[in-house]
This record gives C-alpha cells, sequence and structure tokens, in this order.
C-alpha cells in the first residue's frame, strides 16, 4: 500500500480485531467490527480490491460486495477447494458462485486451482 491508500478490515469477533491491532499497526487500516452482512448492506464506499474470506460478500451479499469494486479493480475469494470439514452441501454452493461469477457481465475472472482455490475478478 502506498502512503495514500487504506484498507478497511470488517470483523465480527472482537477480541480476534484486538489481536489483530496489536499486530499490524498502522494509521491507514480502518478496523470495523460488525457483522459482514450488516456491513455490506450499509456501506457506499468504493474500493480498488474487495477480498471476502468469509460468507458476507461471497456465499452472501454478493452483489453488495461487487458494487463496491471500482472499474478496473478486483475482487478475490478463496477456500474453494473442498475441504474435509465442509458439510456435504457445501461443493454445490461453491460451484453455483463460481459458475455465477464466470458469467457474470462486466466481469473478467481467472480461478486458481492451489493452496485453497483462489478466485480473482476484475471489473471492466
Amino acid at each position: 500500500m502506498d502512503a495514500d491508500a487504506r484498507l478497511v478490515t470488517v470483523e465480527l469477533d472482537a477480541q480476534l480485531s484486538a489481536i489483530a491491532q496489536t499486530e499490524l499497526r498502522d494509521d491507514r487500516v480502518e478496523w470495523v467490527v460488525a457483522d459482514g452482512c450488516d456491513w455490506l448492506a450499509a456501506t457506499t464506499e468504493a474500493f480498488d480490491l474487495v477480498f471476502a474470506d468469509t460468507w458476507p460478500g461471497k456465499f452472501t451479499h454478493l452483489d453488495q460486495a461487487l458494487a463496491l469494486v471500482t472499474p478496473g479493480g478486483f475482487y478475490v475469494i478463496d477456500d474453494l477447494l473442498p475441504h474435509p470439514n465442509w458439510p456435504d452441501e457445501h461443493q454445490a454452493a461453491v460451484d453455483d458462485l463460481l459458475a455465477t461469477l464466470r458469467a457474470r457481465p462486466g466481469w473478467v475472472t481467472a480461478y486458481v486451482d492451489d493452496a485453497s482455490g483462489v478466485l480473482l475478478g476484475v471489473r471492466r
């Protein structure tokens, strides 16, 4: 991040946010303790990068998360490869999400079938 950049991180668990804040002390970071669904529903900011690491912005509130990405900006998600602790129906949800994102007008996507499985989307 350059000197003018800022990062907004949203965490539901106040204790986890506090731990992260002790590890990363940077005035460019805004620490938000909130439900990701509520935050996505309320924010109208634009971002060059949205990384959805949990359900909100990925499996729920997808439209709201994608709407925050600036033209030329990135949308990134991970945890797309099967994991032993997934419930039986989760693979179908991942497959549906990938199909939805790949077919979405105005977006170009690339899937990385490595590590946990990552999809990178760029808004045209």
